[in-house]
């Protein structure tokens, strides 16, 4: 296996299982407000707004696997029909964009959670919760689906075939090289 492909499946488990704890509190936070609030008539005030926290933090952090695998939402109804050199290029333009993009969201979200951290904002709720680690879930998770874009980029550019169409955009990398001959 080569260091690129082991690499990319480090990351890819890395995503997955931070995303996958995040959403496991969650729901654990999400239930402890259930039986408080339905079993004992004390609802706590901050577990809706922790829930929402570690909520849009997994949504962040596991987009950018959905980019790098080609799995996120897209209107490929007439991409699809068009010749394999046309979806290429198209695709090496939506992916121009969509860096483009991630970068600006990137930048603009570092300034919000360095204004948020100068200013100690918090939450209004008694929780009291530091609003820049919210916050942070803006550029980080728009810097990881930068870095995916990338390594779609150098799939469509250096190292494009036109099998990358036929299946999920990085299966050269990780299902070629698992041993089974398939895509675990």
């Amino acid at each position: 296996m080569s260091s690129r492909s082991r690499l990319l499946r480090a990351w890819d488990a890395l995503e997955t299982y931070a995303a996958g704890l995040l959403g496991a509190a969650a729901l654990a936070l999400a239930f402890y407000q259930v039986v408080m609030r339905y079993l004992f008539n004390d609802a706590p005030e901050g577990a809706e707004e922790g829930v929402l926290y570690l909520v849009i933090w997994a949504v962040f952090i596991i987009s950018s696997r959905l980019v790098r695998d080609d799995e996120h939402v897209g209107a490929d109804f007439l991409v699809g029909r068009l010749p394999i050199p046309a979806r290429r290029w198209l695709a090496v333009a939506t992916t121009l964009l969509a860096l483009g993009f991630c970068l600006l969201v990137t930048w603009y979200g570092v300034h919000i959670v360095d204004a948020a951290l100068s200013m100690g904002e918090r939450s209004t709720t008694r929780l009291r919760f530091p609003m820049w680690i919210a916050y942070l879930s803006v550029p980080v998770g728009s810097s990881l689906i930068a870095l995916s874009c990338v390594y779609r980029l150098d799939l469509l550019v250096r190292r494009f075939t036109p099998e990358l169409f036929a299946e999920r955009i990085h299966s050269d990398v990780v299902c070629a090289n698992d041993g089974e001959g398939g895509c675990s």
